[in-house]
């Protein structure tokens, strides 16, 4: 991904901008890879107090940095900034290989919407580590490292889930609350392209095209529902940070859970159905097993679901198989795009039939199978 036209202009501005604060920056060097934002690795010219030296600086403009014609409230760096100083450390995830948590919130001008956040080294993307570091036919030796970076996924998710959810975050929820337009465009993104992608696949899609309807009524309705929750709104594998070393036991890893501008009021599911995803698609498109390994991690980590919470996650992945993985460029050839958007038609289907014996079959199996002690239990 290209870097902005107006990068420069961007660049100026910011370092000025820091320059009359403790984050004034030796060096302030662009970041590729930000959609909605302006994001920058900074070196300090003089270290904080605590020896913090290297910082990210984020910076939002009334529109995408990716897509500048398309605009995009300046609120989204308000709510991020809020999300990560009420966050803290009050929620994390530690197991044997990893310690899952947020990035620290140095400083926010709300006048200018640019913040500066802690600055994981060599980090990179869950995505990219995966397709970077697990072979296809994952060699059975990563199968615990790979279940245990997915139950610190899956146990972060959790606590955050439940810790939004207390009294005393009223605040941060009344911000998600407030975050409508965005809360839409994600929506959006999900059940109005499945739709549209009926006629772009028309021979694999036409035939189910009653039941998206019915499956875009029921996510419709969802977001009508009084009882919605604070959630992430974007939780998946780009946007879970860690660095770019092979993962060991005799260290724990540290991840960073980032891009909190879509923390909106939903459905808990989604979140969780989305990060399933993400992770499914290493073994569909690139035969990766560390995906499924990842995913099955993930769900013990998460807690067990209900059947109907079960279901409701498996429409969403098929959701997210559909519209992300029919889209989005590198993934695969158009043999394997039609591929994964035919097991995605096939997930919605089932899921919203509730036929759990077809997902016997698939490497999901375990989403309807029982946990002890946030283990799948495997009978036979």
């Amino acid at each position: 991904m290209p870097l902005p036209e107006n990068i420069e202009k961007i660049v100026d501005q910011v370092r000025d901008e820091l320059s009359r604060t403790a984050y004034q920056c030796q060096v302030l060097q662009p970041l590729i890879g930000g959609n909605a934002n302006f994001v920058f690795h900074g070196t300090l010219t003089t270290p904080l107090s605590d020896g913090t030296h290297e910082i990210l600086v984020k910076h939002g403009e009334p529109y995408a940095s990716s897509s500048q014609s398309f605009p995009l409230p300046t609120s989204r760096c308000t709510i991020e900034a809020e999300c990560l100083s009420q966050l803290g450390g009050a929620v994390s995830a530690t197991n044997e290989w990893c310690h899952v948590r947020t990035p620290k919130l140095f400083h926010f001008d709300a006048s200018t919407n640019t913040q500066v956040q802690e600055y994981l080294d060599n980090g990179i993307d869950l995505k990219n580590y995966a397709l970077k570091h697990y072979p296809p036919h994952t060699p059975i030796n990563l199968k615990e490292q790979c279940l245990g970076i997915g139950r610190g996924l899956g146990s972060w998710l959790h606590r955050f889930h439940e810790w939004v959810a207390q009294p005393a975050q009223s605040s941060l929820r009344d911000n998600a609350a407030a975050n409508h337009e965005l809360q839409k465009l994600k929506h959006a993104t999900y059940y109005q392209y499945l739709m549209m992608m009926v006629p772009r696949f028309t021979g694999l899609l036409s035939e189910a095209e009653a039941t998206f309807a019915k499956v875009k009524e029921m996510a419709d309705a969802e977001l009508e529902k009084p009882d919605l929750q604070v959630v992430h709104g974007d939780f998946w594998t780009g946007n879970a940070l860690l660095p770019d070393v092979p993962i060991t036991d005799a260290v724990q890893t540290p991840m960073f859970i980032v891009d909190w501008e879509v923390v909106s009021l939903g459905v808990r599911v989604r979140d969780v159905g989305q990060m399933m995803a993400e992770l499914y698609m290493l073994k569909l498109f690139k035969n990766i097993d560390a995906g499924t390994w990842l995913v099955q991690g993930f769900l013990e980590g998460y807690g067990q679901l209900t059947t109907a919470e079960a279901f409701r996650v498996a429409i969403h992945i098929g959701c997210h198989l559909i519209v992300i993985g029919g889209t989005v460029q590198g993934w695969g050839s158009s043999e394997d795009v039609a591929r994964v958007v035919t097991h995605g038609r096939d997930m919605i289907i089932n899921g919203w039939e509730k036929n759990s014996a077809w997902f016997e079959s698939t490497d999901l199996a375990f989403m309807f199978k029982p946990q002890r002690d946030g283990v799948t239990v495997v009978e036979g």
